[in-house]
């Protein structure tokens, strides 16, 4: 299947963060540890030329060594990046020393536009600098829809809508943020993407699928789940939409282990 979703709303948004960068100081530009690659937003690139912190969410659920590898090629690339590990709230405080090294001249707390792709855990980040909870977090992509500052130590944050951008020319990228749940589940075709994902694990990390599920079918790998975990409708057909929910609980929860989907920047050669 072809996979697009850009619903009115993020027109809407859209329109609203490019007025707002008129009025914040910098950027703090949330990715995906997991997709560090897909999951930035080409529009959102474009849009400004203010200072921009890259913030990777999400890096205890990443393969360590990619993100490390990610973190370097940005640096290579005159571009500033933190890894970040929202549940436990570590290396957050690292964020405000970061702020302060892009505008030294500041005297007042700079403002600050935290923006990126659906459910990539900007309300979160925000709960975690504010120290409250200020900002609606949900799991569902698009629960953020209107206008927030919050003051936090040293600095005022504006929270902002994801967006994505009109037309996935990379389906594959496109695959990759329905896996990480950017992309509404009810909008793709579960068993697609989970066929996808278990195809992408045999061969970057099959010692990971191998250790969570076992030997599986090199054909049809997502039966053999639905067999093996009971998902079966009448007649003992494996019920192949509640077995691909599985495959991606499995991997959204970190219960397949530290996975990136995106492979080494450039300049490192391909993994």
């Amino acid at each position: 299947m072809t996979i697009q979703w850009y619903p009115g709303h993020m027109t809407r948004a859209k329109r609203m963060i490019v007025e707002e960068l008129k009025i914040v100081d910098a950027v703090l530009e949330l990715i995906d540890a997991r997709v560090p690659l897909s999951s930035r937003n080409p529009d959102l690139q474009s849009l400004t030329t203010k200072p921009r912190i890259l913030v990777l969410t999400k890096k205890d659920l990443a393969d360590e060594s990619l993100t490390q590898e990610w973190i370097e090629y940005w640096k290579s690339q005159g571009e500033l990046a933190v890894a970040v590990d929202l549940l436990q709230g570590k290396e957050v405080g690292t964020i405000n020393r970061v702020i302060r090294s892009q505008l030294p001249e500041m005297r007042r707390d700079p403002r600050l536009l935290v923006a990126g792709i659906p459910n990539v855990g900007k309300s979160t980040l925000i709960n975690r600098l504010t120290k409250r909870r200020g900002a609606k977090v949900g799991a569902r992509p698009g629960v953020t829809r209107g206008k927030q500052w919050l003051t936090a130590p040293g600095m005022q944050l504006l929270d902002s809508p994801g967006i994505l951008w009109p037309k996935f020319e990379d389906q594959d990228a496109a695959r990759k943020l329905a896996i990480i749940a950017s992309i509404r589940d009810e909008v793709v075709d579960q068993a697609d993407i989970a066929i996808w994902l278990l195809n992408f694990l045999k061969r970057e990390y099959p010692e990971k699928l191998n250790e969570r599920y076992g030997s599986l079918s090199e054909d049809y790998p997502l039966e053999d789940i639905g067999r093996k975990r009971g998902c079966l409708l009448k007649g003992g057909l494996v019920d192949y939409d509640q077995a691909a929910v599985t495959v991606l609980k499995d991997f959204r929860t970190g219960k397949l282990g530290r996975i990136t989907l995106d492979g080494s920047p450039p300049q490192s050669g391909v993994k």
